[in-house]
């Protein structure tokens, strides 16, 4: 059975649609739990903020949970991919690291990040958003590691020890991140900044 141009451009356009309602649902849901918190973040409220009717979200997304681990999800993943196709990074080793980290240090204040932290915090105490949420951060890790490697390069990333250094960054930047939710101020002028410059300049060169 053959399909017509014009059914393939009504199928096209469908999709589309579909596409641009899922990304404005999960745009929404993260700028809800980044704004206020999860508990705030229900259904309804998710619904209303993106200007979609009831039966759309739930056709997107069956549950509270899939919604919300989609929508951290969906946006770290595309800030990352996008900081990993840089090209404009300095050849000497030194300047790399330095580099590296005044990139990294900024995605530990995104409002994904904090939407992310507000689900790590919930899933705590709740075994079902937990199960929702475990295996996509584990995939979620796996992009984090690969977009650090990407940030230093791979002649750093072949030094012995480079991984000792990625996983005590990232690590202590989120740690370090935590406290800002406490004490709101310009992570430009934050004093690890420097130390950790110092300790990855110490391992890595």
């Amino acid at each position: 059975m053959s399909v017509s141009i014009s059914d393939a451009s009504v199928k096209r356009t469908q999709q589309e649609r579909r596409a641009i309602t899922r990304r404005q649902i999960l745009d929404a849901a993260v700028a809800v739990l980044f704004r206020d918190g999860y508990s705030a973040a229900t259904t309804l409220r998710i619904q209303h903020e993106a200007g979609v009717s009831r039966g759309r979200l739930l056709q997107q997304f069956p549950s509270r949970e899939a919604l919300l681990v989609a929508a951290v999800q969906h946006l770290a993943t595309a800030r990352m991919e996008d900081m990993r196709h840089r090209e404009d990074w300095p050849h000497d080793p030194t300047e790399r690291i330095d580099w590296a980290i005044e990139i990294m240090w900024p995605t530990f204040h995104q409002p994904y990040f904090w939407a992310a932290t507000e689900l790590w915090l919930a899933s705590r105490a709740n075994d079902k958003l937990r199960e929702a949420l475990l295996p996509e951060e584990r995939r979620l890790g796996h992009l984090v590691r690969a977009t650090t490697d990407a940030f230093f390069g791979g002649e750093l990333c072949a030094r012995p020890r480079y991984e000792l250094v990625r996983e005590q960054l990232n690590t202590s930047m989120r740690g370090a991140a935590l406290t800002y939710a406490l004490d709101p101020r310009d992570p430009a002028t934050d004093p690890h900044l420097h130390e950790w410059k110092l300790m990855a300049r110490e391992l890595l060169t």
